[in-house]
């Protein structure tokens, strides 16, 4: 495990405390993977490039420049700026990785071949590192090399056959498998690490959104195309048993009541069929989620003070541990924050950073 230096702040708990992160990746599924690891107390350093940084930093919601997206999925991280397109830039973030425990990476294939930092580069330098590479659907195949986004994978997927009525085709409004891909990627890297405790060395991880999307799917919207040859008792969507119904003062979600609600009020409901241990929920509005009565008992979200974003709200690490309590939130970093703190463990002077910085290998 990592040692951090004196001169970064260490997370003194979580169950992953001591662990070092190189994060090159970008946008969402990588991101929001290696946050997972830094909620959890992982040392995650981000690489971004200099000046704008990682592009979804002008994504969304926003406050003096700072977006919640940004935000919510690079909090706990430090942010080093390097231009990869530079000899300068590729030796320190290699450097970098030599102290590092895991790497992970969303570029598409062949793209970290190019510039020296895949894993069959690195691994004979670091045999014992683990690295992570996510991509749309893969290096092979007809598609290996198209540019993907959450909306190719949810048409591929399935899911807006599921989501649609009758003939017609729905997307889901969240980037769905963003999210199902980055969940993904954090266990198969703390899997990694665990087997590396074992003796099992370093090793590189392939993950696909694709593959992530149809591991995700397929227990429930699958299970009619699981089975070949004759014989297969069909089933519906389990979706066909639930539904929103409207009630006097708002809605709930519950098994199907044929709109029989609409003279009772939420609360009166909820009550009645919690008394009778059916499965009943309020259905929020967004800007309810806040003041919510299970969420406000949980304390899921937290309150804090961004340095130039003011008072924001996000949720709290979701896995609560007994024995390793989680950190609480450092704010996302501005682009090159750690860069010079960084870089001089490594042993370089402030002089040598500058200079580096005027030619543009740094920011």
């Amino acid at each position: 495990m990592h040692d951090s230096s004196s001169t970064s702040k260490a997370h003194s708990a979580g169950p992953l405390s001591g662990v070092r992160v190189i994060d090159l990746s970008a946008v969402v599924s990588g991101p929001m993977a290696a946050v997972m690891l830094a909620d959890q107390g992982a040392e995650v350093i981000k690489i971004e490039p200099p000046g704008w940084g990682d592009g979804i930093r002008g994504l969304g919601a926003s406050r003096n420049g700072v977006s919640a997206i940004f935000s919510m999925i690079n909090r706990n991280k430090k942010s080093v700026a390097l231009n990869l397109k530079t000899e300068v830039g590729r030796q320190l973030v290699k450097e970098l990785i030599g102290t590092a425990d895991v790497v992970l990476q969303n570029y598409r294939p062949g793209k970290m071949a190019r510039l020296g930092l895949d894993y069959e580069t690195l691994k004979n330098v670091y045999p014992e590192l683990i690295y992570l590479s996510i991509s749309g659907m893969g290096d092979e195949g007809p598609y290996a090399q198209q540019k993907v986004y959450d909306y190719v994978i949810q048409g591929m997927s399935g899911i807006l056959d599921a989501q649609g009525e009758a003939e017609d085709y729905a997307m889901v409004r969240t980037i769905l498998y963003d999210k199902v891909t980055s969940l993904t990627a954090a266990q198969a890297m703390t899997a990694a690490l665990f087997a590396r405790e074992r003796g099992a060395g370093g090793q590189h991880i392939e993950l696909t959104m694709l593959d992530a999307a149809l591991y995700f799917n397929w227990p429930d919207l699958m299970w009619n195309e699981s089975f070949e040859g004759d014989g297969v008792a069909k089933a519906g969507d389990l979706a066909d048993l639930y539904e929103v119904s409207r009630t006097k003062d708002g809605a709930i979600v519950s098994h199907r009541l044929n709109g029989a609600c609409d003279d009772y009020g939420t609360e009166e409901l909820i009550d009645l069929f919690a008394a009778n241990e059916i499965p009943v929920g309020r259905v929020n509005r967004r800007a309810d989620l806040i003041s919510d009565p299970q969420i406000k008992a949980r304390r899921s979200l937290l309150r804090f003070e961004h340095p130039i974003a003011g008072t924001m709200i996000q949720p709290r690490s979701p896995a609560r541990f007994s024995q390793t309590e989680t950190p609480l939130n450092d704010p996302s970093p501005e682009v090159g924050e750690h860069t010079a703190a960084l870089l001089m463990d490594l042993g370089y002077s402030m002089e040598t950073l500058i200079t580096w910085a005027r030619e543009g290998a740094l920011g």
